[in-house]
């Protein structure tokens, strides 16, 4: 997403390295980032506009092999030339934006939150931000829309492409069917092992440059085939045709990031591949692609596709929630705008520098501060200009995370992982649900090693953000890839012999509440998403299943309901203030009320409640044991919050306060250890 033509009728660069100026491919990159910046400011809207990137890669490996091609063959082809182009076209406007991101980063984020932002500058100097965003991602990262530099993603899988390219082509060019060879297995490999790792590993399939090597390489491909004298393509109308249509349908078809890339990608390849192959004489080419409003926005895509990001985020990072439809169409026009600026006032200037070796040197060392300051931030040497000790206690509750435990080690079963923690007593209970669950392991933990609880072992057989239903799906699966599996293989372990004792506990409410739409359940075959009734009642019917079975196989089964919840908890909620001034505690808080919960939250509660009933599970309602007299407190004596976030409890807080778990860890009489039953 970073070549782009000039506007001489040559590729941008000196003449001994450019190529035929085509301004269809301008009218494509137009299309590219049209779809991205449509997808991330209205994702409702077109939840498949992120295979703009895709058309993005194809391209670049089309223009970047063509230009590397014609140098080989005139003899002109240099390494060191490659990465001085490279070099002049990618890090004028990525410098631009990450200075201006870094400064106001700078100004109206929190101690966390730039801390973060310092190891995504810093990753994105040495181009790698799509190998950080891959070790970051899982359950517990923070959502996507609070990391204002994301979407360098695929600008690191461009550059780690890059690394590899020019050599490989430049050692295979004096081999016959050298080239073609080394894009044919390229182009396999890759495709096969993004086939594979969408299914087992979806991150990786979305992240690793492997994965997306072929989608690049397809554009090479094409920029293969057409150096050569017979013309490739007799019709090239239809083929243009065609590449459109296979655009739309991919538009169209593709649903949200599930299973992606994989073979959906090649609905966006394949079309790109055709619309570039069919030449610029055809009428959508001609017609469509090139005229001058949609060449106009291509010659921007780049600085369009580096601004458009960072303003949506810290919009939502400044406004706590969504924007408005209205504040969101603003930040696009004024990220089109700093395109057109940066275009204009910074590239321009810096591709027609005189001095080109010292404007190189200059880029350079300006792209390794970054990398320096980024990492200077992230290690807490740079301080952000909000002074944080006043609300140091609520920004030090957030990320205050308890699992895994150190004590913990991790158990295989059948391919999945689970955690486990070993006692000095007799029988095994297994905890089965998400993250809720997975917050009491620190008080497991501790039990275990005081010798409070009797347990041989306790088996976290868990999965953060998946819904203890079996057969659910949650999306999106980029982010929960094995829920599906994990749960079924969580109920196969419970049912075995040596388990005496079964915990299900969930974000139930949270599952079953009325805005949730990224679950879903097979009904009658086909998948169906919450809140739609009938996904409510088969995920009922089946967790009822479910726990039947482990009844009749003789375990002790409880049912935990959820904990309070809600915002009130968050820590955030705790402050307040204007990011572009001070931030301070917030006083006058409301109570957080039992009545308004249970209100809230009426049918799933009754719901559970009746599944414990019908197959004699035992239900443990933990508001009998955290509040009193009505009123759920959010913060301990000390003034501490005491949630992390506004679902999960802190560490501290479930060692000292929670006691519903005892009987289950237990090996005695469960309901003779219960003070309480909840009531219907």
């Amino acid at each position: 997403m970073d070549v782009r033509w000039g506007n001489k009728g040559v590729f941008q660069g000196s003449a001994a390295h450019s190529i035929a100026y085509r301004p269809d491919i301008d009218g494509l990159r137009a299309v590219a980032v049209g779809l991205v910046v449509l997808f991330h400011a209205w994702p409702k809207w077109l939840r498949s506009g992120f295979i703009g990137v895709d058309i993005f890669f194809v391209i670049s490996g089309f223009l970047i092999t063509s230009i590397i091609l014609k140098d080989l063959r005139q003899r002109e082809f240099t390494i060191r030339g490659f990465y001085v182009r490279r070099i002049r076209r990618i890090f004028p406007a990525l410098i631009t934006v990450v200075l201006a991101v870094l400064a106001f980063g700078w100004y109206v984020l929190l101690q966390q939150e730039f801390a973060q932002l310092g190891k995504h500058v810093a990753a994105a100097a040495g181009f790698v931000s799509n190998l950080v965003l891959w070790s970051e991602s899982g359950y517990w990262d923070n959502d996507s829309v609070t990391k204002p530099l994301l979407h360098l993603w695929s600008l690191g899988v461009e550059e780690q492409f890059y690394l590899v390219w020019p050599v490989a082509l430049a050692l295979c060019f004096r081999v016959r069917f050298g080239i073609l060879a080394f894009l044919a297995l390229t182009l396999t490999g890759s495709f096969l092992y993004g086939l594979y790792a969408t299914f087992n590993d979806p991150a990786a399939a979305y992240f690793s440059p492997v994965s997306r090597f072929w989608e690049l390489a397809s554009g090479g491909l094409v920029a293969y085939a057409m150096t050569k004298k017979s013309p490739l393509l007799p019709r090239p109308g239809l083929v243009s045709a065609l590449g459109l249509v296979l655009l739309v349908l991919g538009a169209v078809l593709i649903k949200g990031q599930a299973n992606f890339p994989g073979a959906w990608a090649l609905l966006p390849v394949l079309g790109t591949c055709a619309l570039i192959a069919a030449g610029n004489a055809s009428f959508i080419n001609r017609r469509l692609l090139g005229n001058r409003l949609m060449v106009t926005v291509g010659l921007v895509s780049y600085p369009f596709y580096l601004w458009h990001w960072p303003l949506l985020s810290f919009g939502y990072i400044i406004e706590g929630e969504k924007p408005s439809a209205l504040l969101k169409a603003v930040l696009v026009l004024a990220a089109l705008a700093l395109a057109f600026l940066t275009y204009r006032l910074v590239e321009r200037p810096v591709q027609k520098a005189p001095d080109r070796r010292r404007a190189i040197q200059g880029l350079v060392v300006a792209m390794a501060c970054f990398g320096v300051l980024g990492g200077m931030v992230k290690a807490g040497l740079l301080h952000e200009r909000m002074p944080s000790t006043a609300v140091a206690r609520y920004m030090g509750a957030l990320n205050d995370l308890g699992f895994p435990d150190p004590a913990m080690k991790p158990l295989h079963y059948n391919g999945s992982l689970f955690q486990q923690l070993v006692g000095q007593g007799k029988g095994t209970t297994v905890l089965i649900g998400d993250s809720v669950m997975e917050q009491y392991a620190p008080l497991v933990s501790q039990g275990l090693r005081e010798s409070r609880f009797d347990r041989h072992s306790v088996i976290f057989a868990t999965q953060g953000g998946c819904p203890p239903i079996e057969g659910a799906v949650r999306l999106p699966r980029l982010r929960y890839p094995t829920c599906t599996e994990s749960v079924g293989n969580a109920y196969r372990l419970a049912a075995s012999p040596e388990v005496d004792t079964v915990v299900i506990a969930a974000s139930w409410y949270a599952y079953f509440a009325n805005w949730q739409n990224d679950v879903q359940v097979p009904v009658e075959g086909v998948l169906q998403t919450f809140p739609a009734r009938p996904a409510h009642q088969v995920a009922y019917a089946t967790l009822h299943r479910s726990v039947a079975r482990l009844r009749e196989a003789g375990k002790r089964v409880y049912l935990i309901l959820q904990p309070p919840s809600g915002d009130l908890f968050d820590p955030r909620s705790m402050i307040t203030g204007s990011r572009f001034g001070e931030m301070k505690p917030r006083t006058g808080m409301a109570p957080f009320r039992v009545d308004r919960f249970y209100s809230d939250n009426a049918e799933p509660r009754n719901r559970l409640l009746q599944i414990a009933e019908d197959t004699g599970a035992i239900p443990i309602d933990p508001v009998d044991t955290i509040c009193r007299n009505g009123i759920c407190p959010t913060v301990n004596a000390a003034g501490e919050p005491i949630y992390t976030d506004p679902v999960h409890m802190r560490p501290f807080y479930v060692r000292s306060r929670v006691r519903y778990l005892d009987p289950a860890l237990n090996g005695a009489d469960a309901r003779s250890q219960l003070s309480f039953l909840p009531s219907r």
